[in-house]
């Protein structure tokens, strides 16, 4: 047996101590909870929040809820500004070991508080997934993984206390054996996110891709990262063999300074630079090309729920013979839920945070939560959290459906945020009504557009729709334009507040552009934006609605030539 394979069998056995309590804890979801509230609250009464709001009597949930209210991040933003000019024990006893940087709603940027105890948290929760994942797939654990890495794209910063803002990479939060064992399980040195161009990180991802014959896993976070980045095969095909057999890469944009020399070199062998070479050459679909490359890969972790599941054809088509997992929910303030080989939904991280859920069905309730163990199948929630990171009962905006259980535990699924609303004229378009109207439509006309994305229009106050069309997709599109454009109408118009704007003339009627894929790639202008903004690409989500207003401007300036415009008073 290969190295990787003892190494992946030696984590695997080291997660299954956290594996065997998470799948007790299943059995007894209410006492798992309190003891995980009792934790995080006894840690934290001596710090200023906890005096404040008189941690040390807090002895139920009841008294939690009593105590303390539900909060966003506005109500944090003091207490961080405070973290960040250098005061301690403001949110935590624990010391503050970063700020790990998000996009807000309201604001351009979040600066969310790590500590030890947040770290393991999130650790907990990845162990279970490893142990299970390794066992029932075995075949994961006779190669190499790639873990998609966030490119940095600028400089390291730092408070003016002297607080680092950000992690070096996605897999910080580790544990240090687990970073032990990705060191020599990742087929991409970690180095590769300090490169300040997002085009040399592609290339030197693919370059040390292409090297790994022993590829089993790939987990990545968007399927739009990993269909954009393999996009690029074709037609970077012949540098990269010839770099593959002289063993160095030569960047694309030679102005990149300070290059790690690991990130340049990789000694795959002649015998395997000769047959990347031979299948990058051929004229077979890129599908096949990818099946060639990487015989051993077994699975593919991603997104796949709410607006990102209409991109998982992409994935699918490239991959047609793979089992793709989808991800559970994962953001910058809470590991939420983790995958279950098989299970319908992702399990609940129930030994990680404390979890509280507001019913979204019910308007007049939006002060109170329900807890874990009270949930019901087919219903939806908005998660707030408690973590050991010191955000108490906060609003993530993350709305989820109950799918299932395993024992008590629910098994959840992503549905949308509950704070992504256009509002032009009072109609209130929300992101996960809209994603819903997209993937019915497309599933209703056998459509897998490589991008969709509804955005508002200024002036004329309206709504426009951008698909992107592949070469084989895009006559088919064309011609069913009518159809899908009076499609989606009808779904919009089922928001009364949308339905009578348009009647009154306050906004104009949806219109559509579709454009050629073959000529301009949407997500690489919607990327190049967010990360202009400051977001990590690995944090980069697929909409299905963003209310910004300059979307339209952007896309038109790249391409106007390549784009095909439908609207209801077209001839």
């Amino acid at each position: 047996m290969s190295l990787a394979y003892w190494l992946n069998t030696a984590w695997m056995w080291s997660c299954r101590r956290e594996s065997r309590a998470f799948h007790l804890a299943t059995q007894s979801v209410a006492k798992t909870q309190h003891v995980v509230l009792r934790d995080i609250v006894s840690k934290n009464a001596n710090s200023t929040f906890g005096r404040q709001h008189d941690f040390r009597s807090i002895r139920s949930v009841a008294d939690l809820q009593q105590r303390v209210p539900l909060s966003t991040y506005a109500g944090y933003s003091t207490a961080i500004e405070q973290i960040s000019a250098g005061r301690t024990n403001v949110l935590t006893v624990e010391p503050i070991e970063l700020l790990e940087p998000t996009s807000g709603t309201t604001r351009g940027e979040k600066l969310i508080p790590y500590t030890a105890s947040l770290r393991r948290q999130f650790q907990r929760a990845v162990a279970v997934w490893i142990a299970d994942v390794m066992e029932r797939r075995p075949q994961i654990r006779r190669g190499r993984a790639y873990w998609s890495i966030s490119p940095a794209l600028g400089p390291t910063r730092i408070t003016s206390g002297g607080t680092p803002i950000g992690f070096d990479d996605d897999a910080a939060y580790l544990s240090r054996m687990e970073r032990v064992f990705l060191k020599h399980l990742l087929v991409t040195p970690p180095e590769i996110s300090r490169l300040s161009s997002i085009e040399n990180f592609r290339y030197c991802t693919l370059f040390h891709l292409l090297a790994a014959a022993d590829l089993t896993l790939l987990s990545v976070w968007s399927p739009t990262f990993l269909t954009s980045l393999l996009s690029r095969l074709d037609s970077w095909s012949d540098r990269l063999s010839d770099d593959l057999r002289g063993g160095r890469a030569n960047l694309p944009d030679v102005n990149e300074p300070n290059v790690s020399e690991c990130v340049l070199t990789t000694s795959c062998g002649k015998e395997r630079a000769k047959r990347v070479g031979s299948i990058l050459r051929s004229n077979e679909p890129l599908s096949t090309k990818l099946s060639r490359l990487w015989p051993r890969l077994d699975l593919i972790s991603c997104w796949a729920d709410s607006t990102a599941g209409t991109y998982m054809n992409g994935v699918r088509e490239l991959f047609p013979n793979i089992a793709i997992q989808p991800k559970g929910l994962l953001s910058t303030e809470a590991c939420v839920s983790f995958p279950l080989v098989d299970r319908p939904g992702a399990a609940l991280a129930l030994r990680s945070h404390f979890f509280e859920f507001i019913d979204v069905s019910d308007s007049k309730a939006q002060e109170e939560t329900r807890l874990a163990d009270q949930l019901r199948v087919g219903e939806r929630y908005e998660l707030v959290v408690t973590t050991g990171g010191g955000l108490y009962r906060y609003r993530t905006r993350d709305i989820v459906e109950v799918v299932g259980f395993e024992n008590e535990c629910p098994l959840l699924k992503f549905v949308g945020r509950a704070g992504r609303v256009s509002d032009l004229v009072g109609e209130k378009v929300n992101e996960s009504h809209v994603s819903q109207i997209l993937q019915q439509v497309c599933q209703t006309h056998v459509v897998t557009p490589e991008f969709a994305m509804l955005v508002p229009i200024a002036s004329p106050a309206g709504y426009r729709l951008y698909l992107e069309a592949s070469n084989n997709q895009h006559q088919r599109m064309t011609a069913m334009a009518a159809s899908i454009l009076h499609n989606v109408e009808v779904g919009l118009n089922q928001n009364p507040h949308y339905r009578y704007a348009v009647q009154l003339g306050q906004l104009q009627p949806l219109d559509m552009r579709i454009v050629d894929g073959n000529r301009l790639r949407l997500w690489e202008i919607y990327e190049r934006i967010l990360l202009a903004r400051g977001q990590r690409a690995g944090d980069i989500k697929p909409t299905a609605l963003d209310s910004w207003l300059g979307w339209d401007e952007e896309f038109d300036r790249a391409s106007p030539a390549s784009k095909h415009s439908f609207s209801p008073f077209a001839e």
